[in-house]
C-alpha cells in the first residue's frame, strides 16, 4: 500500500503482485499455501459502507472490482490502558467494498458478536469495526510466564457483527519471551 508503506514493511505486505483481467469479466485466481501444511485461506466479503479489522499477518491479498476503491486506515490507541497491556497501539482498519483473502492455521472461523464470546487472543485475526471489543485476564501469571497459556484472551460484544478467528492459533501460547 503506498499510503502506508511503514506498515506494509513491518507487516509483511511488500512485495505484492496484481492481477487483472482484461475483460471486465471474472478472473480465476487460485491461492494456497505451499511452505505450510496447515494453513487455509478464506474470502471475507467486506460489502460497501462495512469496515473490518484485520490483522495484517492475516492478509494474503484483496479483491476489487474496477472503479470499486478500498480505503485502509491506521488507527492509534496509545493512551488505552488495553493496548498497552497486550501491545495493540495501532489497529488497521479496511474499508469496503473488496473482498480480504485471510488465511488461519487449520481455518478460520466467523462467528457472531451478538451474544458476547471470549477468544484466545493469538486466534484473533479480526473483526467487524462496530463490535465491542476489550480483553479478560484469564490465565494465571505464572502460566503465562512460563509459556504455557496466554494472559488475555480477546472479549467480543455487540450486534451486528462477527469476529474471524482461527481453529487452532499459530502464534505463540504466551510467555515473557513468546
Amino acid at each position: 500500500n503506498g499510503a502506508l508503506p511503514f506498515s506494509s514493511i513491518l507487516c509483511g505486505m511488500y512485495l505484492l503482485t496484481r492481477f487483472r483481467t482484461r475483460s471486465r469479466e471474472s478472473g480465476e485466481v487460485t491461492v494456497s499455501s505451499i511452505s505450510d501444511k496447515f494453513s487455509e485461506v478464506a474470502v471475507l466479503e467486506v460489502p460497501k459502507g462495512s469496515a473490518v479489522v484485520l490483522q495484517p499477518r492475516a492478509l494474503e491479498g484483496v479483491v476489487q472490482k474496477r472503479g470499486e476503491s478500498m480505503r485502509i486506515t491506521k488507527h492509534w490507541r496509545l493512551f488505552s490502558l488495553h493496548a498497552w497491556l497486550t501491545l495493540q497501539l495501532r489497529y488497521l482498519v479496511f474499508h469496503g467494498p473488496c473482498r480480504l483473502i485471510v488465511h488461519g492455521c487449520r481455518g478460520i472461523k466467523l462467528e457472531p458478536g451478538d451474544s458476547g464470546r471470549m477468544v484466545n487472543e493469538s486466534a484473533t485475526l479480526g473483526f467487524c469495526a462496530n463490535l465491542k471489543y476489550s480483553i479478560t485476564r484469564c490465565e494465571t501469571f505464572w502460566s503465562y510466564f512460563f509459556g504455557k497459556e496466554s494472559l488475555f484472551n480477546d472479549n467480543f460484544e455487540g450486534s451486528p457483527g462477527v469476529f474471524i478467528c482461527e481453529e487452532t492459533p499459530e502464534g505463540n501460547s504466551g510467555g515473557i519471551l513468546g
